[in-house]
């Protein structure tokens, strides 16, 4: 009798070891799966990862390359560019005082000339900063607005840029080279590089509820919902 009950009183005791055992074993299967389910959804986001940055990489070279070999052969539109370049240029010079002179692509004031090429037109980094935003993936109508905002702004920019070389080269002709071959040409690259960032930082805002549709914002709350539920 006595080795009955002790038997009969060990047997709860192994009942609940084997239930353990068991539940220890579920909960390491639980969490083997839901390791290999994020390890299969971290593969899978880094595989679109690549194939967008690919995609983005390859349509910016091919609109890069596009553009390019557009105004290339379209010499007679470019030459009309630097033109207009040149007298803009010439004009906001002159409202500083000065007397210039302006022949075609080429302008003068206070002895120092200025011949507007087509790297001077701001041209490249135009097509360069539109190639970027019209491959990147984004809504197509803040992409139209982003080339046009930027290619404003380069525009000014280079005036403002043409605007300094002039004053520089009545001071120092050899500092104006200097600036106009390094200087100007690093910040332009900067310029680009942050229209773009800016550009970007505006595009993942959240749309204002005046420019959304009644259904759009009731999809919105309702996945806004279900991510606090989770």
């Amino acid at each position: 009798m006595s080795q009955e009950s002790s038997f009969s009183s060990r047997f709860p005791s192994c009942i609940m070891c084997s239930v353990r055992i068991f539940g220890r074993k579920g909960e390491t299967v639980g969490q083997d799966k839901r390791k290999k389910a994020k390890a299969i959804k971290g593969n899978q986001i880094e595989q679109t990862s690549r194939k967008n940055l690919a995609r983005f990489l390859l349509l910016f070279v091919v609109l890069a390359v596009g553009f390019f070999a557009l105004f290339y052969f379209w010499k007679s539109g470019v030459e009309h560019l630097q033109e207009w370049t040149a007298f803009v240029s010439a004009r906001f010079l002159s409202l500083f005082g000065f007397s210039v002179q302006v022949t075609g692509i080429s302008y003068s004031s206070s002895g120092v000339a200025i011949e507007i090429i087509p790297e001077c037109t701001g041209l490249y980094e135009i097509i360069i900063f539109s190639s970027i935003l019209l491959a990147y993936p984004g809504i197509w109508w803040k992409k139209l607005v982003g080339v046009g905002t930027g290619i404003a702004i380069l525009f000014i920019l280079n005036l403002i840029r043409l605007l300094i070389l002039a004053l520089i080269g009545m001071r120092d002709p050899q500092l104006m080279e200097w600036v106009h071959l390094y200087l100007w040409q690093l910040t332009l690259i900067l310029f680009v590089v942050s229209l773009f960032l800016i550009w970007l930082s505006w595009i993942r805002r959240p749309v204002p509820k005046v420019f959304t549709s009644p259904a759009s914002s009731q999809k919105q709350a309702k996945t806004s919902r279900e991510k606090g539920e989770k």
